[in-house]
């Protein structure tokens, strides 16, 4: 209901963004739902930020290993700091420039893309619901999904949007993604303010969302 209200006051000059955190699992449909979001209320409204924005170009180091074996699904390859301080910016009324990563060469563009400060910004990523980014949003979901559905959402974005190879991905999966997410993501389930079953009662949420 707070939420809501906020959302449905008379704008102001001064009037702070609602910020609203999407987490899960990879493959959980957090980008479908930030964009679910976007659609319905509009871009005018609604603002959207990806955490695989913030992803940092790969060190020299890096570089000489073999891609299969870094840890992409690991916080430390995360610009978090960055992410904070343009959320804070948000939240002023402040324009941004963020960062773009193209994860078919892990290069990130720093200040490649203009985010204006609209009524609601929507942020959507793995490792949002931990600090130093938990306690920047005025509400904060948990995707929750079965194991057998996340993958096959990765399967299916992997495929389509990074050309990756089904065996390499399994592989990544097998090593990195799901130990990481008991690791790392499924905890964080304990800061958010929303648990939803979005294996099942994901059109119920989204619409129900949509219309808050």
């Amino acid at each position: 209901r707070r939420l809501a209200a906020r959302i449905r006051r008379p704008s102001g000059m001064h009037e702070a963004p609602v910020l609203l955190g999407i987490a899960g699992g990879s493959g959980s449909g957090k980008t479908y739902l930030a964009r679910r979001i976007q659609q319905a209320a509009g871009p005018e409204q609604v603002a959207v930020l990806s955490m695989d924005q913030y992803f940092c170009s790969l060190t020299d180091a890096e570089r000489q290993l073999d891609p299969r074996d870094i840890n992409f699904d690991h916080p430390s390859h995360i610009d978090f700091q960055r992410l904070a301080d343009d959320l804070q910016a948000l939240r002023a009324g402040q324009r941004i420039l963020a960062p773009s990563y193209d994860f078919r060469t892990q290069i990130q563009t720093p200040n490649s893309i203009p985010v204006e400060p609209a009524r609601v910004i929507v942020v959507e990523g793995l490792f949002i619901l931990g600090e130093p980014l938990v306690g920047l949003f005025d509400l904060t979901v948990f995707l929750e999904v079965d194991a057998d559905q996340r993958l096959i959402g990765r399967l299916l974005r992997d495929l389509d949007e990074r050309d990756a190879d089904i065996h390499w991905n399994i592989d990544r999966y097998q090593r990195f993604v799901r130990p990481g997410y008991e690791t790392f993501v499924k905890p964080t389930l304990l800061a958010a303010d929303v648990v939803v079953d979005f294996t099942y009662r994901r059109r119920l949420f989204q619409e129900l969302l949509v219309a808050a």
